[in-house]
């Protein structure tokens, strides 16, 4: 087990560690001397006070009310240690704390009852705090903020499930940040983070205290890639305040972060790979500071300026990594390396790698299923996206290489990595990964030459590497000053052809490349052949196009595998 931190320290003194967990520590502190020292120094921080101090407050009355609401550390967790290099009396010590935290609350109740009187956001942050101490309101499983507090705030149908989960188990963290300018008030609620993402909730009020969604809307109407800054500047820091950038581009100090509506809030945050700024060379920081300078709300300039306190400990303390370093050599000779699975509060992260890059390589297929045999993950790469499971929802896909669309794969460069990241799974269900499939391209050599006189009159069939394309008709319509051609078509695939590319080459009489688009739907037949039907669109500046030349230089074949990847965490 490692050393402990501040925010394990505190769990174990309040008892929140599951009972292997708690009774790791335990052993950990029997044998740590370090660890000793620092539990020691981290009571010492929790005894600051005096007798003196102690004589003014200790009245029976006043004792007696605030040990009625108040939790001591539970003595179950104090009780001294045995076999420990330094003797300390945690016993003494720990009714000591008790005795004096008690003491402090009866004076801190003085302060809270003038200062709730005056400060909105004081008297906030004081309803938290009793929140959490008044065990009937408690609903936070493993994180350290109150799940009933921050769940209500999201809306059920636009938030993704790993931050719905991340909340109910209390990773959410409640905020009250409000600024208000040209009769706006823009509201920060809530953050989310952990090392997969970070994710601010928020919202935007008129002067009558209405919502208005111009946060997010400005993104999909007037902002635009080179007018960004002047409506918000985003950047990310460490506590120090220095600004946090991209590993491979330390130029780029701005984040260009994506706002999302959420009812009548909007959620704003940064993707779902943190590993774009943090490596083992550049650790995550314990704590961060999200800037964000809002300069601009549709129409309306002003001044809204957010510093946002990011605490990262409790989510990486709960976060899992799973070293797995397991290898399936493809039929091209290359190798796709399944390195390690993260399980975060957010997410379940898990990251290939390939060797000897190659653009055969084209995607793999494989499901997550745990020792129930339920499958609770799934991933194809030749799966259309209205195709997919919303129960097994993968939250994101990333390339190292860039990411890319399925199905569209002639300029794709080859991979070297990529990351599939799904819903919060857990990791004491045994998983297992089981890749059933590889795809690679194969060279194509269809070109079918289309008279369109001819087509009108009567389909047009081309056979070609064992696939069969009939053209059965063609539509010609204007849009503004472009001509559509819309063809219409049927095809059979040759066996384990998974798929041919979307975007296809085309040209027309005078020599003028165009551009097609081919969206089909495909059935798998028992003997592994496809039936398709779909339609190929091509748009040309020239609207009396005598013949078009249409074909594609790659198809998609399946490759049976069998493979097996335990996905457990090694016992200690």
């Amino acid at each position: 087990m490692t050393c402990l931190d501040i925010f394990m320290l505190n769990a174990y003194l309040e008892d929140k560690l599951p009972l292997r967990v708690k009774q790791d520590v335990q052993r950990h502190l029997d044998t740590c001397s370090s660890c000793q020292i620092k539990f020691e120094q981290y009571l010492d921080e929790l005894d600051p006070f005096d007798d003196e101090v102690e004589d003014v407050w200790q009245t029976e009355a006043t004792v007696q009310n605030v040990m009625d609401k108040l939790p001591a550390y539970p003595m179950n967790v104090l009780k001294p240690i045995q076999k420990q290099p330094v003797q300390i009396n945690w016993k003494k010590r720990s009714v000591d704390i008790v005795k004096k935290i008690t003491i402090a609350v009866a004076g801190l109740a003085m302060v809270v009852t003038f200062g709730t009187a005056v400060s909105p956001t004081f008297a906030s942050y004081m309803n938290g705090i009793y929140a959490s101490i008044n065990p009937s309101e408690i609903t936070v499983t493993k994180g350290p903020y109150n799940a009933k507090q921050v769940v209500n705030l999201f809306d059920k149908k636009q938030t993704d499930i790993g931050v719905k989960k991340a909340a109910e188990n209390g990773f959410v963290q409640p905020l009250n940040m409000k600024v208000t300018d040209q009769g706006l008030t823009m509201e920060i609620n809530a953050v989310v983070a952990d090392p997969l993402r970070i994710m601010i909730l928020g919202s935007v009020k008129d002067s009558s205290g209405k919502k208005i969604p111009s946060f997010w809307k400005d993104q999909f109407s007037i902002i635009t890639g080179d007018n960004v800054n002047e409506f918000r500047e985003v950047r990310l820091k460490d506590k120090s305040g220095k600004v946090i950038t991209r590993i491979d581009d330390k130029s780029q100090e701005l984040l260009r972060w994506l706002p999302l509506p959420n009812g009548e809030n909007f959620a704003y945050g940064y993707g779902s790979d943190m590993d774009q700024f943090f490596n083992e060379a550049n650790p995550m920081p314990d704590e961060l500071i999200l800037e964000l300078r809002v300069k601009r709300l549709t129409d309306t300039k002003g001044t809204w300026n957010f510093d946002i306190p990011i605490d990262m400990r409790p989510a990486k303390a709960a976060m899992k990594t799973v070293a797995l370093n397991k290898q399936l050599e493809t039929p091209t000779g290359t190798t796709v390396e399944l390195k390690e699975a993260r399980f975060a509060p957010t997410g379940t992260k898990l990251e290939f790698t390939t060797s000897k890059p190659d653009r055969k390589l084209q995607g793999i297929r494989y499901e997550l299923v745990d020792e129930t045999g339920t499958v609770v993950g799934k991933w194809d790469d030749m799966m259309h996206d209205d195709d997919r499971d919303d129960n097994l929802v993968i939250i994101s896909e990333s390339s190292g290489a860039g990411s890319y669309s399925h199905m569209d794969y002639t300029r794709r460069e080859p991979l070297t990595s990529w990351v599939h990241t799904y819903m919060p799974m857990d990791l004491t269900k045994n998983l297992t990964l089981k890749l059933d499939a590889v795809y690679t391209a194969e060279k194509s050599t269809l070109q079918a030459k289309l008279p369109l006189a001819e087509l009108e009159k009567k389909p047009i069939t081309v056979k070609s590497d064992g696939n069969e394309f009939t053209f059965k008709s063609v539509k010609k319509e204007m849009e503004d000053d472009i001509a559509v051609y819309t063809i219409e078509v049927e095809g059979k695939f040759a066996k384990d052809i998974v798929g041919v590319p979307h975007d296809w080459n085309v040209s027309d009489d005078k020599g003028n490349n165009e551009s097609g688009r081919f969206l089909f739907d495909q059935t798998v037949n028992e003997d592994g052949t496809s039936n398709i039907t779909g339609q190929l669109k091509v748009w040309s500046e020239n609207a009396d196009v005598k013949e078009l030349t249409v074909g594609f230089n790659a198809m998609y074949k399946e490759h049976r595998a069998d493979w097996e990847v335990p996905i457990k965490e090694e016992k200690k």
